[in-house]
């Protein structure tokens, strides 16, 4: 990364040594995060050169609260507040938001919980996608993509970092590894998923036998950004007919958000208490606690009868009938 290219206005290099600071601790910080710091390195050089470098008239010009979305607010509330603490960790006495600026939430997404019918429409439409010159490769790469999201439960920034050599095909392991928080898991794969894997890697041929290349490559041998999946996974799931409101498609991360229900359906389904389930659950997706697991559940209407159903069987009267 180059600091001409990168970042703008005198602080530049603070913003790269930001940047390889966060990445040592472990944080991707992929592009589309860099994007953010970028516009503020461009926002400070529009203001007369400062010791501080970050100072509290730069910050209210640049959250600006009456000319954007809340949502927006709360995003670059979090930039300037990461920026600001690595700048005091500096020696740097810049202005720091205070804590109340942790308060404010940012907007809550109702996730599109995808049902397995749903998903393998979806995945019907990648394995069907036409090559193009840009990716060769397309309907295999997204077909495998997509299984491994839907049947893993992966974060798409965990999924397209992937090497050869995290896809243990004979141990049918998946190394997960500098996820978020830093953290390493393994990630088992299904004997269904695995023999799927081994069909794909055939079919990239003799650059699938480098344990270093990447298990998605793009036509420059590369990983795709996270970005560009969206488009073309977004892509796929309007052609096949699954919307959140008949016009858009749902977020790629609702995708993980279903893997979490549907795990839990099943594991209930196999007659597993729900409390002995999240814990596996919060493990096996890389969850430091259970109520970050809890977030990603949601009782869809089915799950939401079976539930009472069940509760119903164990205690009788838990549940009201209706009167007429």
């Amino acid at each position: 990364m180059s600091a001409d290219r990168s970042f703008a206005g005198p602080w530049a290099h603070l913003f790269e040594e930001f940047v390889t600071f966060k990445r040592s601790l472990g944080y991707l910080l992929p592009e589309d995060a860099v994007r953010k710091y970028r516009l503020l390195s461009q926002h400070i050089a529009s203001f007369p050169t400062d010791p501080r470098v970050l100072t509290v008239e730069m910050v209210d010009a640049f959250l600006d609260p009456a000319d954007r979305a809340p949502g927006t607010v709360w995003q670059r509330r979090n930039t300037v507040k990461q920026f600001a603490l690595f700048l005091r960790g500096r020696g740097i006495d810049c202005w720091q938001p205070p804590d109340r600026f942790d308060a404010i939430p940012a907007p809550r997404f109702d996730p599109r919980i995808i049902t397995s019918q749903e998903m393998a429409k979806v995945i019907a439409v990648a394995d069907a996608m036409p090559p193009s010159p840009p990716s060769p490769f397309g309907a295999a790469i997204y077909g495998m993509l997509l299984r491994m999201l839907w049947c893993c439960g992966l974060r798409i920034g965990e999924a397209l970092r992937l090497s050869v050599g995290d896809v243990d095909l004979d141990a049918a392991i998946i190394t997960v590894r500098k996820a978020k928080g830093g953290k390493t898991r393994l990630v088992p794969m299904s004997p269904s998923l695995t023999e799927h894997a081994r069909g794909y890697v055939q079919q990239l041929g003799p650059g699938a036998d480098d344990p270093q290349a990447f298990f998605y490559p793009n036509a420059r041998g590369g990983h795709y950004q996270a970005s560009s999946v969206l488009r073309r996974v977004q892509a796929c799931m309007l052609q096949a007919g699954v919307t959140t409101d008949g016009v858009r498609p749902p977020r790629l991360h609702d995708i993980r958000h279903s893997f979490a229900v549907a795990a839990l359906t099943k594991m209930h389904a196999h007659g597993m208490d729900t409390y002995t389930c999240l814990p596996l659950l919060a493990t096996f997706m890389g969850h430091n606690t259970i109520a970050a697991t809890e977030y990603y559940l949601r009782l869809t209407g089915p799950n939401a009868a079976q539930l009472a159903a069940d509760s119903t069987r164990a205690h009788p009267g838990l549940y009201p009938k209706a009167v007429d």
